[in-house]
């Protein structure tokens, strides 16, 4: 009997690796810092609060339009608010440093953490023979930071392959980076079974349905679980939502009765 070909592919960030307000404070102070190292004084708190709203509007772009921005061009418009809101003179090189900034800040940063259970699942869905990969949208910091956190974590060593939205050129929920991410993975086969598994219900959940594989919504809060059952089966071989990353160990074994 031939080998079955499985293929999981998970979300970075809150799927795998989670931060809150005190990763996006800390990146408002490093570019207050930097300001001031070149002689203007910026309000962190305004830095943040720009922050903020950009990375809204580049979430909901990419959902109501599919549209994707590069980090450089998101990080040059975050650039230009706070120099116009200071009078400060733009220029290429201050986006430049600036991207610098929030990547090196990110990479080093001690308020990002593995979810709990994930080093687990990763390892157990390797002796289990599936392929594991990570497709995942980009805002202020390119797919190049997410691997070095990867790696930084141990967690690379069980991902057979990542593809990021700079990358590609189409974010998450397109078609278009799911279908890179699995074509890499498998090649011309087929896999016998597909599933990804993300926090965001448009990006992740839709977006992988939309393609064609199955949908796993990691909900913590379980702000759309029906039940307190978790992996709760949405639609059977289809759509389920977990709130445990442990979950999926148990999620796997219901895609294996899959057809």
């Amino acid at each position: 009997m031939a080998e079955r070909t499985k293929v999981i592919t998970f979300d970075v960030y809150q799927t795998v690796l989670e931060y809150g307000d005190a990763l996006i404070r800390e990146i408002g102070e490093a570019i207050g810092k930097y300001y001031g190292e070149i002689g203007y004084t910026v309000d962190p708190n305004v830095v943040t609060e720009y922050y903020r709203i950009m990375e809204r509007e580049v979430r909901a772009s990419r959902i109501m339009n599919l549209l994707y921005t590069p980090p450089m061009e998101n990080v040059r418009r975050l650039a230009k608010r706070i120099n116009q809101r200071y009078g400060i003179p733009f220029s290429s090189r201050l986006v430049n440093d600036l991207q610098n900034v929030i990547a090196d800040t990110v990479i080093n940063s001690q308020n990002i953490k593995v979810i709990e259970g994930v080093e687990e699942a990763f390892s157990i869905l390797k002796e289990e023979d599936w392929l594991v990969g990570i497709v995942s949208n980009v805002i202020f910091w390119p797919g190049r930071v997410s691997r070095a956190l990867l790696t930084r974590f141990g967690l690379w060593r069980f991902i057979d392959y990542g593809v990021f939205s700079d990358e590609v050129g189409y974010p998450k929920p397109h078609p278009i980076i799911f279908e890179t991410l699995i074509n890499s993975l498998v090649g011309d086969r087929v896999p016998d079974v597909a599933a990804h598994v993300g926090d965001n219900i448009q990006e992740d959940f839709v977006g992988a349905l939309m393609y064609g594989i199955v949908g796993v919504l990691y909900d913590p809060n379980g702000s759309y679980l029906p039940t307190n059952s978790s992996p709760y089966e949405a639609i059977k071989c289809k759509a389920y939502i977990i709130r445990r990353t442990r979950d999926v160990l148990t999620l796997i074994d219901l895609l294996g009765k899959c057809g």
